[in-house]
């Protein structure tokens, strides 16, 4: 499951730095950003993250004021992203998992993921419980119709605009719906997240290749390759092997 995670700070530069350094993160998902508390509680109520990486002081509500709105049950785990030290003892007063003083690297940003995982690993289990099996089929559906595909069926996935190919030996069939959405589906024993936009049948591979940059060229035995990129190496490996 992905770590969806809202960004809540008022200066646009630090939530590009957060942005960046979250894309690196195979398992998180930035679902969006705001840079005031009254827009933060309308985006936490309809997007429903995981995380949010807040800021304390801000136009407006504070970070702290706006935590106080959110009722227990519906409240993210948070990471304040701030340039004050003083507020650190309020801060995990409110249970938060970590303080990042600005500007952090990106190692220290890892860290405080790490504590949120941790944190949140109980939850997380309990949802893919009560989510229940993966699909066997996917519905795709067409004017006046709707056809299935079995997911054993599919070699690879990729993201085309708003929609996903399915790629069916020489099918290609169209689904709307998010990359995120569609990995939730499947078999994590039997697919595998190559790249943001990319998922592959594991036994559909033939070969993986270095590339100059840290990422791997992934060769599947129809011949189509596609990139293995760096952030998913890790997950990649225990899979796939030595890579």
């Amino acid at each position: 499951m992905k770590l969806r995670t809202l960004i809540v700070d008022d200066m646009p530069l630090s939530r590009a730095r957060v942005r960046r350094y979250l894309s690196d993160e195979p398992d998180v998902e930035v679902v969006g950003e705001c840079g005031d508390a009254d827009t933060a509680m309308t985006d936490i109520d309809r997007l429903k993250p995981d995380l949010l990486m807040l800021d304390v002081q801000m136009p407006g509500a504070s970070g702290f004021e706006l935590l106080g709105r959110l009722p227990a049950d519906k409240r993210p785990a948070v990471v304040f992203i701030t340039a004050f030290e003083e507020f650190a003892v309020q801060a995990f007063a409110a249970e938060a998992v970590d303080y990042l003083l600005k500007p952090f690297d990106h190692e220290r940003l890892r860290q405080a993921l790490a504590k949120v995982r941790a944190r949140l690993q109980p939850r997380r289990a309990g949802d893919v419980a009560a989510r229940g099996p993966h699909l066997d089929r996917i519905p795709i559906k067409s004017v006046g119709r709707t056809d299935y595909v079995s997911t054993s069926a599919i070699d690879w996935v990729e993201s085309a605009g708003n929609y996903l190919s399915l790629h069916c030996g020489k099918d290609v069939h169209l689904v709307r719906e998010t990359m995120s959405q569609f990995e939730a589906h499947l078999d994590p024993k039997v697919f595998l997240r190559i790249h943001r936009s990319t998922i592959v049948r594991t036994d559909a591979v033939q070969s993986v290749e270095p590339l100059f940059n840290g990422d791997r060229s992934v060769t599947l035995r129809d011949g189509t390759r596609l990139t293995l990129s760096r952030s998913y190496r890790e997950r990649a490996r225990t899979v796939l092997g030595d890579i």
